[in-house]
């Protein structure tokens, strides 16, 4: 089997390795019943492409459809102008690895496993290929052409059969580095003085940040010091890794011929590190950068890295964190733009659903915070950016209210490809939605994080509960408070009717640690 050998070119939080699992209870049967096959096979002869198009971290009011005034994103807008935006779209659990196994199984951490991030140490097992049924091996099996470029974090793409490839940036085995080493030595800069790298380049940080770094690097037991490097890459646009896989995946769309395909186009950007080179890095004044109104997070958030580097690098340093985070998303949306502006001149727009969306948000400066290394359930964290496209089935500038979910996301693709709502899943097509047929759908957001703590999210109110270390509650008023500055936890009476409605959403769906719940 070939080994991945991009590793030392992947953001570090890309780093996971590969061990072994036990399979799963409860999982879903690979075959499909014999009605799904003959509907599939009738969308397979007509031609329905998925275009699923991913990145990491993103936060829902990025983009200058949802709001963003500080950098324009055209494509990633025209895909919600051209087809469908929800506006109330959250994560399963903000971290990677989890929330990505849902978009592709449609259930919850608590069910698949996946609970924390894929680690090489196999703390965190990958997913297992005989474990659930993923959205790409049901259409792989159906006849669809599938593959997947970039960021997987799941384990080695390579134990399925519908993956055909590995590698981070996509190039082969270690083509990318040297193409790298070809086009940018990096000996050429070996007398740089700047103490950050990204890709064995240097990273150009301010005075301020660069200050803020090697503090936030001597604090005691920090394994995630590499995130204080924030600043200007020397690796021009044209060599970054996401600019590979933008390239693999449009190879693979060129690939595909007729028959038709699910490809996976996904980037690692806004994620840490936070490094952009130019026209990217110098592309918001840094003076327009509003940061949200302050207020000290909750008690178990209070010293996890994202507080600790927030309060080093001061508000010149989180403008200019911010500021470079806008910068990647806008070159991240450039990206974009090149794969819809390909799908067009191969005239495939037209039988192709788009899906744009990230695993989880980023503080941004929230709370005075950088990234996402709480403990918290924020909604800069816990919302996501959701679109979908589909022209003649789903009607331009649909805007969708209600919540939905990563565990939405593979019953409906599945539902459009003709193959029928997968049984025993968490989640539900989408498509009653997105045709103005929400009778029926849940009226709240679930998140968690591992077998420790649940979200519940209302129209209403957020509440919030951590079992350890320590037992926490929250309490958000979302209409008289949207920044979650104030927690209200002891309206006794709120709390206990949202504690209530909780332990039954957890029950209902199968939650192990509802049986751990406190009385009401």
């Amino acid at each position: 089997m070939r080994k991945d050998t991009a590793h030392s070119v992947s953001r570090r939080s890309f780093l996971a390795g590969s061990a072994a699992a036990a399979a799963l209870p409860g999982a879903l049967p690979h075959a499909l019943p014999r009605a799904a096959m003959a509907a599939a096979e009738q969308a397979r002869k007509e031609g329905l492409n998925v275009l699923f198009l991913m990145t990491d971290q993103q936060h829902w009011r990025s983009l200058s459809l949802t709001g963003n005034t500080l950098v324009r994103t055209p494509h990633m807008d025209r895909i919600g102008r051209e087809g469908v935006r929800f506006s109330n779209a959250t994560c399963v659990t903000p971290y990677c690895s989890p929330s990505r196994a849902s978009f592709i199984t449609g259930q919850y951490p608590h069910r698949h496993r996946i609970l924390t991030n894929v680690s090489k140490d196999g703390k965190q097992p990958p997913l297992k290929p005989d474990a659930f049924p993923n959205t790409e091996m049901l259409l792989h099996k159906a006849g669809w052409r599938t593959a997947h470029r970039g960021k997987w974090h799941l384990g080695d793409t390579g134990d399925f059969a519908c993956y055909t490839s590995r590698t981070y940036a996509d190039a082969g085995d270690g083509a990318y580095n040297r193409l790298l080493a070809e086009k940018l030595p990096a000996g050429r800069f070996k007398d740089h003085p700047s103490p950050g790298k990204y890709l064995g380049r240097p990273v150009e940080m301010t005075s301020q940040v660069e200050k803020a770094y090697r503090a936030f690097k001597a604090l005691p037991n920090n394994r995630l010091s590499y995130i204080g490097i924030i600043g200007r890459s020397l690796v021009p646009p044209d060599l970054l890794p996401e600019t590979q896989i933008t390239n693999g995946a449009i190879d693979q769309i060129e690939r595909a011929g007729d028959k038709p395909f699910m490809i996976t186009a996904s980037w690692s950007p806004p994620h840490d590190l936070w490094v952009i080179p130019e026209p990217y890095y110098s592309l918001v004044d840094r003076s327009k950068v509003e940061l949200p109104a302050y207020s000290a997070p909750a008690g178990w958030d209070c010293t996890g890295p994202s507080r600790r580097l927030g309060e080093l690098m001061g508000e010149a340093g989180l403008r200019e964190y911010a500021a470079i985070y806008h910068g990647m998303v806008k070159y991240i949306d450039d990206q974009v733009g090149r794969v819809l502006d390909r799908l067009d001149e191969l005239k495939l727009a037209e039988r192709t659903l788009v899906i744009f969306t990230s695993d989880h948000g980023d503080m941004v400066g929230s709370h005075r915070c950088v990234g996402k290394s709480i403990q918290g359930f924020y909604d800069d964290l816990v919302r996501i950016p959701l679109l979908m496209r589909l022209p003649g089935r789903i009607r331009p500038g649909t805007v969708v209210s209600q919540p939905v979910s990563q565990i939405d996301l593979m019953p409906t693709i599945l539902d459009y490809a003709g193959l029928g709502a997968a049984a025993a899943t968490h989640g539900r097509s989408l498509r009653p939605l997105i045709e103005g047929r929400p009778d029926g759908w849940r009226d709240y957001a679930f998140c968690m994080r591992a077998d420790n703590s649940r979200m519940l999210r209302t129209a209403e109110h957020k509440y919030v509960i951590s079992l350890r270390p320590r037992q926490e509650l929250a309490l958000y008023d979302l209409r008289a408070d949207p920044h979650e500055q104030h927690n209200l936890a002891s309206d006794a009476a709120t709390l206990r009717r949202l504690h209530g409605r909780l332990v039954e959403v957890m029950t209902a769906d199968g939650d192990p640690l509802a049986a751990k719940m406190p009385k009401a």
